[in-house]
């Protein structure tokens, strides 16, 4: 098995842009996100803004003095678009899109689209799909690849038959869900972690132990759960439409999370998710 550049050096910090839709939103919300020094802007084939995130991005970065090279791309391949030839025309867009070359381009999710999610058939062309990123990364149209929304399961399959091993994994992440299984597995084999949804669809913002903890630190919440994310060695990419809390949830006075904190926050792992579920996918 190649490793083939197995440790990217990936901003640790990054913005989601799921449900960005507006071209005005977008390059707004990008705005604030160059101005606080975000260099890591995450979209996906399903989220139906990758040339609209483009556009914004080219008009944006000569005001910061940057280009195409100093900004890091991560996007998905959408399940509707798995398997060999569905994957190679939706790759070439993708890449159309951000200049020719992605940075990171990931497996969306395990299943299929308008496929049962224990159809035999899905392992196959999974399979296929992961081969048409490891031509591309070849090619050097990819840096990085990698899957999202993988469990334990999909991963050792797929370490099981790939030529290049994936160097991300992108999964739901928050003080809730905090996947310690894949965790330790990605962390045996030198996978990058970058955690979605770290608020819990901003459901952990209100949570007492998380403003507790931020009023003893002088912060908000927001900012206690990216620092959380931070702290248990993931890549964290908070959402939102607002330009102003771009800076709010990112742009704060450095502080740590102590023993007691991080404790306190280790007990909130109930298994909840807020996201979709791939545990039923085979």
């Amino acid at each position: 098995m190649r490793t083939h550049d197995s440790t990217p050096h990936l901003p640790t910090v990054g913005i989601g842009t799921f449900q960005l839709k507006s071209g005005t939103v977008i390059r707004d919300v990008l705005h604030s996100a160059l101005s606080i020094g975000i260099r890591l802007f995450d979209t996906a084939q399903c989220y139906r803004n990758e040339e609209l995130i483009s556009q914004s991005l080219i008009s944006l970065l000569p005001d910061f003095s940057l280009t195409r090279s100093d900004i890091t791309i991560v996007s998905k391949l959408d399940p509707k678009n798995q398997g060999t030839e569905k994957a190679e025309a939706a790759v070439e867009k993708t890449l159309e899109c951000f200049g020719g070359y992605v940075d990171v381009m990931l497996i969306h999710w395990p299943g299929v689209s308008k496929m049962k999610s224990d159809d035999p058939q899905i392992k196959v062309i999974r399979k296929e799909s992961w081969k048409v990123l490891e031509d591309y990364q070849v090619k050097g149209k990819i840096k990085h690849i990698g899957v999202s929304n993988y469990t334990v399961y999909h991963l050792k399959e797929l370490i099981n038959y790939c030529s290049i091993k994936p160097t991300v994994l992108q999964n739901e992440f928050h003080p809730r869900y905090q996947e310690l299984d894949v965790l330790e597995f990605c962390q045996e084999h030198g996978i990058k972690f970058m955690g979605y949804s770290p608020f819990g669809q901003g459901d952990l913002l209100s949570d007492k132990t998380i403003v507790a903890i931020a009023e003893k630190h002088h912060v908000l919440p927001s900012n206690v759960l990216v620092q959380w994310a931070l702290q248990r060695g993931a890549i964290c990419i908070p959402r939102t439409t607002k330009p102003e809390r771009v800076i709010e949830n990112l742009e704060y006075s450095s502080f740590i999370l102590d023993s007691d904190d991080m404790q306190q926050m280790a007990r909130l792992n109930d298994g909840h998710k807020f996201c979709w579920d791939p545990h039923r996918v085979v």
